[in-house]
């Protein structure tokens, strides 16, 4: 009337005991992305940003402040900043950004 275990006898209650390595590893795999997309999805999907298009587009300077920033406005109409610019009130500016984002990456005047 023990309670004696046999560890011979299979009433082992872990499912994943009874998995082999490769379905175990897969399990592992699909929880990990699973967890990363959960993530990205309470963070508005940040990794988005990193494979965002460039755009180019004509701008022109409608601000220079005395301290030589520029404020362009492209066909999206949204204003973005050149800071140390040399360009005068009115002159036609080629910008590159990314789309959806602020900040101008390259910038020269359109010939």
């Amino acid at each position: 009337m023990g309670y004696d275990f046999d560890s011979d006898s299979g009433t082992d209650s872990s499912p994943f005991s009874r998995m082999s390595g490769k379905k175990m590893a897969a399990l592992a795999i699909l929880v990990i992305i699973g967890a990363v997309f959960g993530v990205q999805f309470l963070f508005g999907f940040p990794l988005k940003d990193l494979f965002r298009k460039d755009v180019t587009d004509t701008a022109r300077v409608v601000i220079k402040d005395d301290q030589g920033t520029c404020i362009v406005e492209s066909s999206d109409r949204e204003p973005r900043s050149i800071p140390n610019c040399h360009y005068k009130v009115g002159d036609l500016l080629t910008i590159t950004y990314k789309e959806g984002t602020v900040p101008i990456e390259k910038y020269q005047l359109k010939s």
